[in-house]
């Protein structure tokens, strides 16, 4: 018979796409998949610069994992957004600098927390300077393609998605691969690779509780043996997991920082807050292989 499957023409537009942390994260999911082939991913920033960094990245990416899309970049962001079928959204204001602001200020204040990103004072004002810019975006969607679904995925997630619902119109998404982060966790105390576990969870991102944790190859719940050797593992390792984890008998992702986000007594976590120094040299040593 002959193959009457119509070819992929779905347009995924990604704005925010120079972002060093989450374009990284975005492309291996993008382009370790032969399920989009066909499909066109425009980049958008207002950073050309950066932009173009992570154009190059993508076309040897779509090149080398035989991903199948078409390759476009362009700082106009409406229109870009012209037939788009799908919006990816990861931007932030000048992120490190501001978000050190978020953390040091209420600390100064007597707030005690553990990142100042997602929850608390340091949340609220991340989500000030943040909404009004992806409600602008979410508008021009609105405007432009409102069949598009709109996935968001930046912080603070659970507040930005909640005023996205109340503001705007279109049907919004909020995604974080915080969930995976949990696994990595969980597969430390079980001595097991994270290839061999699948989870499944529901919640708020960055506060998910995790309803299954299973083997993949044979689909064994895995929470039996997790109880059984966490009793006895490193009393240190992410302790405020453990602690919900006695308490409610699930285990919560992502990480005890964003947890901790959640919680009045989140900062027992920690109150160290987000390693802005190594973030920042990371992002140094990508910039210098990618010019390399």
């Amino acid at each position: 018979m002959p193959n009457t499957t119509k070819p992929n023409t779905t347009k995924i537009v990604f704005i925010g796409a120079g972002s060093a942390a989450f374009g990284l994260s975005l492309f291996q999911d993008l382009f370790s998949t032969t399920e989009l082939a066909g499909s066109t991913l425009t980049l958008v920033d207002t950073n050309q610069e950066a932009l173009d960094r992570m154009a190059a990245l993508a076309d040897v990416l779509n090149r080398h994992g035989n991903a199948g899309l078409t390759i476009e970049k362009t700082t106009d962001r409406k229109a870009a957004l012209q037939g788009a079928g799908f919006v990816l959204c990861a931007i932030a204001i000048d992120r490190n600098r501001l978000w050190r602001l978020d953390f040091d200020v209420p600390k100064k204040h007597g707030i005690r927390h553990t990142l100042g990103e997602n929850g608390g004072p340091g949340g609220l004002f991340f989500t000030l300077r943040t909404l009004p810019l992806i409600v602008d975006i979410a508008r021009d969607v609105e405007a432009i393609c409102p069949d598009a679904l709109f996935i968001n995925l930046s912080n603070p997630e659970s507040r930005i998605v909640l005023g996205l619902s109340r503001c705007t119109g279109v049907k919004t998404l909020g995604l974080c691969h915080g969930i995976f982060l949990a696994r990595w966790f969980i597969c430390q105390i079980l001595g097991m690779a994270e290839k061999e576990v699948d989870v499944w969870g529901a919640g708020l991102n960055h506060f998910q509780w995790l309803t299954a944790i299973r083997e993949k190859a044979t689909g064994r719940d895995l929470y039996p043996l997790l109880r059984e050797r966490e009793a006895t593992h490193d009393p240190s390792f992410t302790p405020l997991a453990r602690r919900l984890f006695h308490a409610f008998g699930l285990w919560v992702t992502p990480s005890d920082d964003h947890t901790g986000e959640f919680l009045p007594y989140g900062w027992e976590a920690g109150e160290h807050g987000f390693d802005f120094r190594h973030d920042e040299e990371g992002r140094v040593i990508l910039r210098d292989l990618m010019d390399g």
